[in-house]
């Protein structure tokens, strides 16, 4: 086994659970770039070091693993592992999964998606690491029900205290990680350290990691909204509440004085296809900023829009941003072509992806244009955007915690942030240019 080199901060953690025992449970909330998954796997070698000193036929000795998704516990882990941490000779080469390693003294270390934890049900574990369960989602479960049914009996049942003490070793602990994301159930586990003295919790920000490169930092403030930033650079148990577009700020973003379009100047046209509404966001770029000056709404469908962009922007080179399902549908059925067609067919420029992109994405890409993690502002709406303004100010999430990426369309205001979301993950994706680079290993 080639040896653990771990950092400051990650030696406290491994020092509370292996050497001075101080705890069962450990919560480590920490940010990007922290190094969580050198620590997660440094802790299960850890833990399987302890088994193989155990005598051959104590049973169960048994590491768990668990990443969100099969590829994160295969393309990320199974490397680290086997080929960075040198245990490659102890994988199980015949595992389709790529995912097992077996030890002497029939101990084993098994690689865990979410989704497929549920077959963990009934086994013992010596040792459960619980990695970024904030993203822990699907599989017919939540983090909570995985916690309470399926992983705390696994280490608490067969590794109980008492049946630990027939052996002289330890009793079955987990090692849970993750940055947070709102006050979900992460946050309660992190808080169980208040009134039971088997959990104890950790919280480390950027600042914590030797890995990260202070000019990158600010470079992610300027690419981040607050509250993106908050979470996974400073590990901040932040929460929007349900307001989806929380950057958002009457007195800071909406601007009388801006001025109309100029001669010449490019028309930009953000579009939700609806029928009957047809919400359209008008805006023009100026350097680095958006400003929204129109809007448009209640025309019957794609083509009677065109017409009215047309004449309305007479001499300006339109640009649109539509619903990326437009390249399929088909809104003015009487003209049998798509919703792109009929734009372009007027000289209608369209850009749009293929698909979609995640709701997650194209919000945080908004959110980041009104004010980024630095302060600064980048977008604008003229008062004469009604519905726009409205729509921004009143779309929610359909529950409090926003990554459900579920928007509630009951009240019926979203036609126009939805416009907005398409246009503004198009041009400023919040995906480019995000990701830290770091001295050494730890990502």
């Amino acid at each position: 086994m080639s040896e653990i080199v771990l950092h400051a901060k990650q030696s406290e953690v491994i020092k509370d659970l292996f050497v001075d025992k101080v705890c069962r449970y450990s919560v480590v909330t920490a940010s990007r770039g922290f190094g969580k998954s050198y620590l997660a796997a440094s802790a299960a070698l850890i833990a399987v070091q302890e088994l193989m000193e155990l005598p051959e036929d104590v049973p169960n000795k048994n590491v768990a693993l668990i990443a969100p998704t099969y590829s994160q516990a295969v393309d990320i882990y199974y490397p680290l592992i086997a080929w960075q941490m040198g245990m490659e000779d102890y994988a199980d080469k015949a595992s389709k999964a790529a995912g097992t390693f077996w030890f002497p003294n029939n101990v084993q270390l098994k690689l865990w998606s979410y989704e497929a934890s549920q077959r963990m049900r009934g086994t013992g574990q010596y040792f459960v690491v619980a990695d970024e369960v904030t993203s822990w989602h699907g599989a017919g479960m939540n983090l909570k029900e995985s916690w309470e049914s399926i992983i705390q009996p696994c280490v608490t049942t067969r590794w109980s205290r008492q049946n630990a003490s027939k052996y002289n070793a330890n009793a079955g602990r987990a090692l849970i990680i993750s940055t947070p994301s709102g006050y979900d159930y992460f946050h309660e586990m992190y808080n169980r350290q208040e009134y039971d003295p088997d959990w104890k919790s950790y919280h480390y920000t950027y600042k914590d990691s030797p890995f990260l490169d202070e000019e990158e930092i600010e470079r992610v403030k300027r690419t981040l909204d607050p509250l993106k930033f908050a979470r996974e650079y400073t590990a901040s148990f932040e929460d929007s509440g349900n307001n989806v577009f929380y950057t958002f700020n009457r007195k800071e973003h909406i601007d009388s004085n801006l001025p109309y379009f100029e001669h010449g100047e490019d028309v930009h046209v953000a579009i939700d296809f609806n029928v009957g509404i047809m919400a359209s966001v008008i805006f023009a770029i100026r350097g680095n900023q958006v400003h929204i000056l129109d809007e448009m709404q209640g025309h019957p469908d794609t083509e009677t829009l065109a017409n009215k962009l047309k004449e309305k922007f007479n001499g300006h080179r339109i640009i649109s941003y539509p619903d990326p399902a437009g390249r399929a549908r088909k809104t003015s059925a009487a003209v049998g072509v798509t919703d792109f067609k009929i734009l372009e067919s007027k000289g209608i420029i369209t850009r749009a992806h293929n698909k979609a992109p995640p709701i997650i994405d194209s919000v945080a890409a908004v959110n980041r244009k009104f004010k980024n993690a630095s302060g600064d502002i980048d977008m604008y709406i003229h008062p004469r955007a009604v519905n726009t303004v409205k729509s921004i100010e009143r779309t929610q999430w359909t529950e409090t915690n926003p990554d459900s990426a579920t928007i509630d369309k009951k009240e019926g205001v979203e036609h126009w942030s939805d416009a907005l979301r398409y246009a503004i993950e198009y041009l400023y994706p919040i995906r480019a240019g995000t990701k830290l680079t770091a001295r050494g290993f730890g990502f």
